[in-house]
């Protein structure tokens, strides 16, 4: 897995990316997990965050934040296994 583990957290880095690219590698990643983590998704589509929160409550997920700054989209989710 390329994805960078930093404080805990899977970081996800998918910057220049436009829907529906973000949820979707957020979705391969979740289907490699078998514990349950904080996933940290970077991107820079403006349409992540609804694009997120639906995709956490879909999936049972807990969306847990979203922060921006300075063009960057920054949305955290916990994934559980089940």
């Amino acid at each position: 897995m390329k994805d960078l583990i930093e404080n805990d957290e899977i970081v996800l880095d998918t910057s220049g990316t436009e829907c529906p690219i973000p949820v979707l590698k957020a979705r391969r990643l979740a289907s490699e997990l078998t514990k349950d983590i904080i996933v940290k998704v970077i991107a820079t589509d403006p349409l992540a965050e609804a694009d997120f929160e639906h995709y956490c409550e879909q999936s049972k997920f807990e969306y847990l934040n979203c922060i921006k700054d300075n063009g960057k989209i920054i949305i955290r989710f916990k994934f559980k296994k089940i």
